[in-house]
């Protein structure tokens, strides 16, 4: 799969309130750091400079975020009154997310829910990572659900996989990663 780069920016949809984008999985949304040559954020200073909204931090108001290696659609508001709007939506759970992943192996069951408190690690050296409640070194942990569905066994590079339709329902995706890392 080829890298993102600063003049590859996918519009899904405009309007005057919002702009929702085709983020590219190997791209971060934001950064100060002078060493990020592409992020969303300069795609979209690049692409739509008289969209950028100096008043803000990062140039742009992002509704919600996805990781650093999550492709999918990401909404960004076009002005304030926009973004109160979508923040609500966010609070009060009207919005709702869902994403396709590709797991290792073949799964025994095709539903399931997957139900683990995921917290920051705290062990020196690993300040950006999530960990599963129980771990050493895990702290603020908080609930977190999350419902799998299996929708198709097959093979990647000649190793089973299985692709799955994950559904947060409290918390962050970060669940099922923990969940997959300790089966």
């Amino acid at each position: 799969m080829e890298a993102a780069n600063v003049d590859d920016l996918r519009v899904l949809y405009q309007s005057t309130d919002f702009i929702v984008l085709d983020k590219h999985w190997d791209i971060r949304i934001d950064s100060k750091q002078w060493y990020e040559t592409c992020t969303v954020q300069k795609q979209l200073k690049r692409k739509f400079p008289e969209l950028a909204d100096p008043s803000t931090y990062y140039g742009f108001r992002f509704c919600h975020q996805l990781d650093f290696s999550t492709s999918g659609a990401l909404c960004v508001a076009l002005n304030r009154n926009a973004a109160g709007r979508a923040y609500r939506c966010f609070k009060e759970r009207l919005a709702t997310k869902a994403y396709l992943a590709l797991v290792r192996g073949h799964l025994s069951r095709i539903r399931m829910t997957i139900d683990y408190g995921i917290g920051k690690n705290s062990t020196e050296g690993m300040t950006h990572m999530m960990c599963a409640e129980g771990t050493p070194g895990c702290t603020n942990v908080k609930p977190c659900k999350t419902e799998l569905f299996v929708l198709q066994y097959g093979t990647y590079d000649g190793q089973p996989v299985t692709k799955v339709l994950l559904q947060p329902l409290t918390g962050t995706i970060a669940s099922c990663s923990i969940f997959f890392q300790n089966t």
